[in-house]
């Protein structure tokens, strides 16, 4: 939801909610914005509203949304679930089959496809800076892909069994797998040599690094243990009882599920800090949003979005809209969360709640005007959208903020 100099703009809102929702439609069959797109647009929006005059007297809608929805997008996935899902820099990368398929985060329309797998794929990580993809597949394989070229820079072998989680460290210099077989495997990137840590006594189901210290990893296993190890594979302090485990942005804590409960624990003492309950539910996925303000985490086909910023957690949205289970969950950013299942869907939801320290352009904010908006277009390497009404005028803005960058 956008704001212009502290006040809500209708006008704003429901266009954004509009371009996002019938993206496929606006780019790949433009007549039916007017025959079915703002036909079925909420009876409660502003271009309902404006617009019903101008229905197709043959059309009549009987029973239509309300109000805008929290998801925003869905991407259908024809031939398979996805059963991994990341993000970085406005590109995702989804597991299908043995093949890795990328999208723009922006448009949903792929860009490219890397196939090298043998088997299925079922764990995907970007590095911090979004120029490489890791992935790990049921051929016992993990491969390091050059995002912007999509070749493969190194494949590393060594797993007795399925790779289920991969993470690629900051500055790049280590790859980590966890497997099937229960071992842990770090990777230098470099060289290709790999260090084994055998901590777990069944499959890792996860590895992954602190955000902010390439020397910290965590994993978990099948028999519901949390480990904190060294670069060196030593082990640091006591096992912890969860599974699911994700990082807060600066490291400081990690978040973890454990039959019905959450728990956010200090990364370096292990303390529990906070911990939280879902009722009769057990979470499956969990992770923080990138301002550390909310935990998102997955129970069936649902998302629960817990506010973690005081003492007393408490819950704040409950995203429905899968058909069948959850596989996958990752913040795009602090107001979006992308959710994949098994029900052949990749889902973008708006959770409506602005940081807490947006950023404001360095320029004044443009006041907006009462002309008709004629024609808009995204610029999705810059983040920008552009706009040009009746009058002329043409307008750029952020897409992350929502505020008018400049006019001519």
């Amino acid at each position: 939801m956008f704001t212009q100099t502290g006040v809500h703009d209708k006008w704003t809102s429901d266009s954004k909610h509009f371009i996002l929702e019938n993206f496929d439609t606006i780019c790949n069959h433009p007549s039916q914005i007017y025959d079915s797109a703002l036909i079925l647009s909420p009876s409660s929006s502003w271009l309902y509203e404006c617009y019903t005059p101008k229905f197709p007297p043959r059309v009549k809608v009987v029973v239509g949304p309300v109000e805008w929805g929290m998801c925003t997008r869905t991407i259908s996935c024809n031939d398979d679930y996805t059963a991994t899902l990341a993000y970085q820099n406005n590109t995702i990368a989804t597991g299908l089959h043995d093949d890795i398929t990328i999208f723009d985060a922006l448009t949903g329309s792929h860009t490219a496809v890397l196939s090298g797998h043998t088997a299925s794929v079922m764990c995907l990580a970007f590095s911090s800076d979004g120029a490489l993809l890791v992935s790990g597949g049921h051929d016992n394989t993990i491969k390091l892909w050059d995002v912007q070229t999509g070749g493969v820079v190194k494949t590393f072998h060594g797993h007795t069994s399925g790779v289920l989680s991969v993470s690629i460290s900051v500055g790049n210099a280590v790859v980590a797998s966890g497997s099937i077989d229960g071992a842990i495997c770090l990777w230098n990137v470099g060289t290709g040599e790999c260090h084994i840590i055998e901590g777990h006594s069944s499959g890792v189901t996860t590895v992954i690094f602190s955000p902010t210290n390439s020397q910290l990893l965590l994993s978990t296993s099948r028999n519901g243990t949390v480990q904190r190890w060294g670069i060196d594979g030593h082990q640091i302090g006591p096992q912890i009882a969860g599974f699911y485990v994700g990082f807060s942005p600066d490291g400081t804590q990690f978040a973890s599920c454990n039959g019905t409960a959450i728990t956010i624990q200090n990364t370096d003492s292990g303390k529990t800090e906070l911990e939280f309950h879902l009722p009769n539910a057990k979470p499956h996925h969990c992770c923080f949003s990138p301002d550390g303000r909310f935990i998102a985490c997955t129970a069936n086909y649902t998302i629960y979005l817990w506010d973690v910023t005081g003492t007393d957690p408490h819950l704040t949205r409950t995203l429905v809209g899968h058909t069948d289970e959850i596989t996958s969950l990752v913040f795009s950013s602090s107001l979006t969360l992308i959710s994949a299942s098994e029900d052949k869907s990749v889902k973008f939801w708006e959770i409506g709640i602005l940081p807490a320290n947006p950023v404001v352009p360095h320029i004044e904010p443009i006041p907006l005007t009462s002309a008709p908006i004629r024609a808009v277009s995204l610029q999705a390497k810059d983040g920008l959208a552009f706009s040009v009404d009746s009058a002329g005028v043409v307008r750029t803005w952020s897409t992350s903020t929502g505020f008018c960058k400049e006019s001519f």
